[in-house]
């Protein structure tokens, strides 16, 4: 195999619940994650040394000259990429003959800074495809535990991922273990597939980006705050502790959630990841596309404000 195209799909979170802030930085969660029908697509390709003529940003992993092919003006194109973290990943574990040279388009269609695991996606099936280049070295398990050095929203990316494009990647050892769905604990390592919950939704996007770095920091000042009371229940669905934070600094996400709360019918609207996505959720397909014209209608009125109709929990 000198070339494989895989779809980089993102997720949602259906609950989030910070549980602690641990002594390295990092916090501790536990989320409800689900893969939707949107995506970028990935192709990566093993070419001869000299072979990639282009005029592209590239850089050197090992002795592996990577070139990177994307016409999205948004994502870094050196090292800081987690595309290119990913194929690092797998290539430093890797003991057999390398590739002279690779290049790796990314068609970016998400938006980034987005709380829906673009940027981990992407990291994620370069790994998979990597992987599957250099002859499937590694387990399902075995990449993700790399990826979870990588980023934390890699190992759900990486489960969700493989399931998706298990057509292409058949090969792979444990991906009968992949799914659309997990629970996530600790800071995003610890990866349990569940059945998925199949939900029509609505996703809209302001236009502005939202560190996740940012977030945490915000959501630790905020459970600092005198009278900050924790939720008693455990784990509750449709609950994301990262809104107290995004709503509160964040107004034009507040604006949008407002706006989708009130012109839509849905079940519930709840923030993805850090923000500022915001997700409308339906049980009924017929009232989530009537809704969604109408959000197109509101979304053509604001500078930046993008939508999708699409469905999760799907398998």
């Amino acid at each position: 195999m000198t070339e494989i195209t895989l779809n980089a799909y993102a997720k949602i979170n259906l609950s989030l619940t910070v549980t602690g802030r641990r002594t390295d930085g990092y916090h501790d969660i536990r989320s409800l994650m689900q893969g939707i029908d949107l995506f970028d697509v990935i192709k990566i390709t093993k070419c001869p040394q000299n072979g990639t003529k282009y005029n592209l940003p590239h850089c050197t992993i090992g002795d592996v000259v990577v070139y990177l092919c994307t016409d999205a003006d948004t994502i870094p194109v050196d090292m800081s990429n987690l595309a290119l973290k990913g194929i690092a990943s797998v290539l430093d574990g890797y003991d057999g003959r390398m590739p002279e040279e690779l290049l790796v388009t990314i068609d970016k269609r998400l938006p980034v800074a987005a709380g829906i695991a673009g940027g981990s996606g992407n990291g994620a099936v370069c790994m998979l495809g990597m992987n599957a280049l250099l002859g499937y070295p590694f387990s399902l398990r075995e990449l993700m535990d790399r990826g979870a050095k990588v980023g934390a929203d890699i190992p759900f990316s990486m489960l969700m991922n493989a399931r998706r494009n298990a057509g292409a990647l058949a090969s792979l050892k444990g991906i009968d273990e992949a799914s659309t769905a997990a629970w996530i604990g600790g800071i995003g390592d610890i990866v349990d597939p569940v059945e998925p919950m199949l939900r029509y939704v609505i996703l809209a996007n302001p236009g502005i980006a939202v560190s996740t770095r940012s977030a945490y920091e915000g959501i630790d000042a905020i459970m600092a705050e005198p009278g900050y009371k924790r939720m008693t229940e455990e784990y509750p669905l449709f609950v994301n502790d990262l809104e107290k934070y995004t709503l509160r600094d964040y107004p034009e996400a507040a604006r949008l959630r407002n706006v989708m709360q009130h012109e839509l019918r849905s079940d519930i609207v709840l923030m993805s990841g850090s923000g500022p996505t915001m997700v409308a959720y339906y049980e009924d397909q017929e009232k989530a596309s009537v809704d969604f014209a109408r959000m197109k209608e509101l979304t053509a009125k604001e500078s930046g404000w993008r939508t999708w109709l699409t469905v999760t929990g799907n398998r």
